[in-house]
């Protein structure tokens, strides 16, 4: 009764880092992204991943950080984005991370993140076996934990146990803009960088200009400056490959909202989250044939 009365008490970030220790999915995927993190090879985008998710947040020495009042009126004038910029406050904690809509809990991001690299290191087996087109592994890992790591920032915690709101650039959520402005201002290798922008829209299409335009406004924000060159028009395999991995929300979100609407209100839903392991085990039960 203690605990929980300290619980009660605690700030909305306490209470998710409490939650996101105590679920053993999260703590689980937590684990997978270290591993993963730690395993890449390459020794500047190790120390640049790793960086992301100990602390989730664009560097210091972002464009937007200096200058937010100039940023956010080439934005405007851009007609990248409306309303004002709003920059998150502070850095987000990776592993109490609400992962959005689609992973709405306390350590909803690092299970988003280890779901994303598994798809995506599994279409790299079959375009190899099928195709024999061997995708980079480490470029694989750092999208996928990098693409929605400042999720951690822009979705604080509420004392009702929602997450968010989050304000919007580019059409997208911020931290997807933000994000790619980390990748350029931490000088990730330019398809590395498309990479980590495709994750919400292939280069292709459609998408080619939902792209360009998120390269566009994060270059703003990371340097101050436009796309010094013409959008992309084609992209490396691994951003393809990246897309196809994030695209699971169909099932994560129906199973997230089945979840919410049978479970307990407020933070007693993640007790008894807890309890049943996690919302799309506990839909797929539910669903059994």
């Amino acid at each position: 009764m203690l605990v929980l009365m300290v619980l009660l008490a605690a700030a909305p970030a306490e209470r998710a880092k409490d939650v996101a220790a105590r679920l053993p999915i999260a703590r689980t995927a937590m684990r997978e992204v270290h591993l993963a993190a730690a395993a890449i090879s390459d020794q500047s985008l190790r120390a640049a991943v790793e960086a992301m998710v100990m602390a989730p947040w664009f560097p210091r020495e972002s464009y937007a950080v200096a200058h937010p009042a100039e940023a956010e009126r080439m934005l405007h004038e851009a007609g990248l984005l409306e309303g004002p910029l709003q920059l998150p406050p502070e850095r987000g904690t990776f592993q109490a991370g609400c992962g959005g809509a689609h992973h709405a809990y306390p350590g909803g991001l690092p299970v988003h993140a280890w779901a994303a690299l598994l798809h995506a290191r599994g279409l790299a087996e079959s375009y190899q076996r099928v195709y024999g087109v061997k995708l980079r592994d480490d470029w694989l890992v750092a999208a996928a934990l990098w693409h929605d790591a400042i999720k951690a920032a822009t979705l604080p915690w509420q004392e009702d146990a929602a997450c968010g709101p989050e304000p919007r650039i580019a059409g997208a959520g911020a931290h997807h803009v933000l994000g790619i402005a980390a990748a350029m201002v931490r000088r990730l290798p330019d398809g590395l960088v498309l990479t980590i922008a495709s994750s919400h829209a292939p280069v292709y299409g459609d998408g080619a200009s939902q792209v360009c335009g998120w390269l566009r406004a994060a270059s703003i924000v990371a340097n101050g400056r436009p796309l010094p060159a013409p959008c992309p028009t084609t992209a490396p395999a691994e951003a393809y490959a990246m897309n196809t991995a994030d695209s699971d929300y169909p099932l994560t979100t129906t199973a997230t909202t089945w979840y919410a609407e049978r479970a307990p209100k407020g933070w007693e839903r993640f007790e008894a989250m807890i309890q049943d392991g996690n919302d799309v085990a506990a839909w797929a039960r539910a669903f059994r044939y």
